[in-house]
């Protein structure tokens, strides 16, 4: 059993979060917190597996909450935008610079007569945080060792990103490690909420020094960072031209990072490179296994680095990967490949 801990300063509010997760069999609420301060207590008092925080409250809010809780006794942290207007969503943006595994659109009043549609969306998000390898909000050590001198025999026109659980501040660490401008395409699938990725392009250009942008159908392959938009595939659709295409009813992640990599198999293969990151299932592991048997290089992120090793560990399991790296391991790969 998940043990919920809720933070929240409308009764309102709590009540629906409340009634969205009595009835899980695999979720309970052991607490509620009106504001950050309860929060900070309630977490040390009841030690539960993952805290959905609010993030506009009196007294102390989400952000310095959820910055304390990760300081003070580390736990897995789902944040709660209120809306998806730029102010909130560039707030949201921040509870993962202060340590958050991921955030979602805060459900309203009406959401009650739609618990059933509502309810499997946050659950998926609690299930996936209460597994994440949290640790102290601190900058984490970078091992001294080389890294392999795995350089492509020719030069790579695109590299695909993807990521989920615990995805954006892998990705900062390692955009923020490249050379800028950087003249490789980067063509970026990172699971998050529907709604926030304009502002989550925004919050990455901002603090990566890169440009980052959402993509657009039928836009020119060019040097930038260029984000999956929600409710569509990211893929190629011939060698200089990006693609969007919708996906299909019931699928579990659209965008996918196995429609990228599929796609830069088929079009680009040797001249393409694959990165696959922290996050909960296995998305993504097929697809970099085709790129790697269409000659291109693959990339996953090491176990002890990753939030959750759980799309990585399935690539690794399929023998997918080239190579097997922490985020500065990746960062110096892809510069190097850069120099080609």
């Amino acid at each position: 059993m998940i043990r919920v801990l809720i933070v929240e300063d409308s009764v309102t509010q709590r009540e629906i979060f409340r009634r969205l997760l009595e009835n899980d069999p695999e979720l309970t609420v052991v607490a509620e917190a009106r504001d950050g301060r309860e929060a900070i207590t309630q977490t040390a008092a009841y030690q539960p597996d993952v805290v959905l925080m609010d993030i506009h409250m009196p007294d102390m809010d989400g952000i310095t909450a959820t910055a304390e809780i990760m300081r003070i006794c580390p736990t897995p942290i789902v944040v709660a935008s209120a809306t998806l207007k730029k102010r909130d969503v560039d707030l949201a943006m921040k509870a993962y610079e202060a340590g958050a595994v991921s955030v979602i659109e805060k459900p309203e009043g009406a959401v009650l007569l739609h618990l059933q549609t509502i309810g499997p969306k946050l659950r998926r998000e609690l299930i996936a945080a209460a597994v994440a390898r949290v640790r102290e909000n601190k900058t984490r050590t970078p091992a001294k060792k080389p890294y392999p001198r795995a350089i492509a025999p020719q030069r790579i026109s695109a590299i695909g990103l993807v990521a989920s659980t615990g995805g954006p501040p892998v990705l900062l660490e390692i955009l923020s490690a490249l050379p800028a401008p950087f003249p490789i395409p980067i063509l970026l699938v990172q699971h998050i909420s529907h709604g926030f990725e304009d502002g989550f392009a925004r919050w990455l250009s901002n603090t990566s020094g890169h440009q980052v942008k959402v993509a657009e159908y039928g836009q020119l392959l060019g040097p930038g960072v260029w984000v999956a938009p929600g409710g569509r595939h990211l893929s190629l659709r011939n060698p200089t031209r990006m693609q969007l295409v919708p996906g299909d009813p019931g699928e579990i992640h659209c965008p996918s990072g196995d429609a990228l990599f599929y796609s830069l198999a088929e079009i680009l293969g040797p001249r393409a490179a694959g990165v696959l990151l922290t996050g909960m299932g296995g998305d993504g592991a097929a697809g970099l296994l085709a790129l790697k048997q269409a000659g291109g290089l693959t990339i996953i992120q090491d176990e002890e680095s990753s939030l959750i090793w759980g799309m990585p560990k399935t690539a690794q399991q399929l023998g997918a990967a080239s190579l097997e790296l922490p985020p500065e391991g990746i960062a110096e790969i892809l510069a190097k490949l850069s120099m080609v």
